[in-house]
């Protein structure tokens, strides 16, 4: 269950992304023990970098680097800056403790001298011990019951594009929102969603990139709990600036990152141009693999 090591010189220095691979966008070019390279990037719909990416590729970049046979437990993010597309990004590693059992480092992610995010990382050596876990916020159907993206009726579409929700998904992954009109064409009831997430490529059978993809996915989709309790997710870009500015992951399992995760996530609050949400993330047996908390900006675009 390692960490291992996410690529090398020789066959990942690729300037483009093909959308799909995401094996391929979080592999890191490892330069020396303590910095790697990620030469691909992924946009956001603000013309930047995509948060996920960077901590994707900052957790790859740690696993390459710790000590062989510990796991990670958890990550904490805090951004700094917007990412630039299609400028390569170092990543820097600080060893902070090396014990028997855990290991903690600090990885930053620069573009020359712009510091991008700060990410502490935590590793174990596994271990057994007292085990619970609470179930999902709400009663989920299983993912062949929910409509994907695609199939969302014409009466949810976005009305300013005239364009259909598939469009507005991420190449790279399948999304199926648990009861779609109650969050995508109206404001939410409650400050709660709840969502199955897919990558359409598999992945490799190497542990660290499942705990990197899954690092890529935790800041995807996560603050529309907060987001569509004020505005209908259709309208939502239009009416509101959101930015990612602290994310925390904590992993319970290894989890498969290339098969259904379900993304249970509710807004315990939101003040100041600023929203709190935590989510806990499930295989399709509902066992509970991670858990997330993320703070983000959320103002209107016109103030911005």
């Amino acid at each position: 269950m390692e960490c291992q090591m996410m690529g090398n010189a020789d066959t990942d220095n690729r300037p483009e992304w093909d959308g799909i691979d995401i094996a391929a966008l979080l592999r890191v070019e490892r330069i020396d023990a303590a910095i790697s390279i990620g030469r691909i990037t992924d946009d956001n719909r603000n013309g930047r970098v995509f948060g996920g990416q960077l901590i994707g590729q900052s957790l790859a970049a740690a696993c390459a680097s710790v000590e062989p046979g510990r796991t990670p437990t958890a990550l904490r993010v805090l951004f700094m800056q917007g990412a630039l597309i299609g400028t390569a990004i170092e990543y820097r590693v600080f060893f902070l403790q090396n014990g028997k059992r855990y290991s903690s480092c600090r990885v930053e992610a620069r573009q020359g001298t712009r510091l991008l995010i700060d990410v502490h990382v935590s590793f174990q050596v596994p271990a057994e011990g007292p085990s619970h876990a609470l179930p999902p916020y709400q009663d989920i159907p299983q993912p062949d019951e929910v409509l994907s993206m695609a199939q969302i009726p014409d009466q949810l579409s976005r009305p300013s594009t005239g364009g259909r929700w598939g469009e507005f998904e991420k190449t790279c992954l399948e999304m199926k929102v648990v009861h779609p009109e109650q969050h995508l064409a109206a404001r939410s009831e409650l400050p709660c969603m709840s969502y199955w997430m897919r990558l359409r490529k598999r992945l490799p059978d190497d542990h660290g990139m499942h705990y990197a993809a899954l690092a890529f996915l935790s800041d995807y989709w996560i603050n529309s709990a907060a987001i569509t309790h004020h505005v209908a997710a259709q309208d939502a870009h239009e009416h509101m600036y959101v930015a990612s500015l602290n994310h925390a992951l904590w992993f319970h399992q290894l989890p498969r990152a290339d098969e259904w995760l379900l993304f249970s996530c509710e807004s315990p609050g939101a003040q100041q141009g600023r929203a709190l949400t935590h989510a806990r993330v499930y295989d399709q047996n509902l066992t509970l693999l991670a858990s997330v908390s993320q703070e983000c900006l959320m103002a209107d675009r016109a103030s911005i």
